[in-house]
């Protein structure tokens, strides 16, 4: 809202993006019946780190560019060798755009976004959604992600049931390891979606934003200057 350019980007962002991407070529080569091998898959994974790493300032933690193709590599490995046959490919990168409600009312703005992948497994949508994480997720994490209920919305309100949603996490160990964590959602959860679509809506509305401090996110923000000047209260809005 601020429309301020972020200083450089972090590592993170880009390299998980390449791992979607990756995943998305492997998913879509699956559904066009022609599957890609290990080594292509790899291939295109180092390719598009390459590629990213080289047209944007980039904010590196513990490792280099190097570094990082490495580990990218070893989740898009740990990822591909757990493709699992009897889910039959649906639909990769889905996009949607729903309308959200609220106390009988549609909200000013709809609910927009993209299933990472949908496959039909024992003859019911289950949408999946990838990630790359620094840790193993803890118990119970998938039964409160809002995204979770956010994406079991949109695809009842695209076509019309109730999936599963499942996050296959690609963790950052030594080993990469692979994890899966699904999770389902009903009536109540939607109705709880539209009532907090409709507080957020009421505070960017009125500006009610400040900074979160401790936010692990605080390392590598792009915005970190803006946040400092607004703390001593020297920041201009542009």
């Amino acid at each position: 809202m601020e429309k301020i350019e972020p200083a450089r980007t972090s590592v993170n962002l880009v390299a998980g993006s390449c791992h979607h991407r990756t995943l998305d070529q492997v998913y879509l080569a699956i559904k066009a019946g022609k599957p890609l091998a290990l080594d292509e898959t790899l291939e295109v994974f180092s390719a598009q780190w390459r590629s990213a790493s080289g047209e944007q300032v980039i904010a590196y933690g513990a490792l280099d560019a190097q570094g990082v193709e490495e580990q990218g590599r070893g989740l898009v490995k740990v990822a591909f060798e757990h493709i699992d046959p009897a889910e039959k490919v649906l639909s990769v990168s889905e996009a949607f755009c729903v309308p959200l409600s609220h106390g009988g009312r549609f909200l000013a703005k709809p609910l927009a976004g993209e299933f990472d992948l949908v496959v039909e497994r024992d003859g019911q949508p289950l949408v999946i959604d990838w990630k790359t994480s620094a840790s193993r997720w803890p118990k119970g994490k998938a039964d409160r992600s809002l995204q979770a209920t956010t994406y079991s919305y949109a695809y009842r309100q695209a076509h019309g049931c109730n999936p599963q949603v499942r996050f296959d996490v690609a963790v950052k160990n030594k080993t990469p390891v692979f994890e899966q964590h699904p999770t389902q959602r009903a009536e109540g959860d939607w109705h709880l979606l539209g009532a907090l679509a409709d507080r957020a809506e009421s505070i960017a509305k009125r500006g009610l934003f400040y900074p979160s401090l401790e936010s692990f996110a605080c390392g590598d923000c792009p915005f970190a200057q803006e946040c400092k000047a607004w703390c001593a209260g020297t920041y201009v809005r542009k």
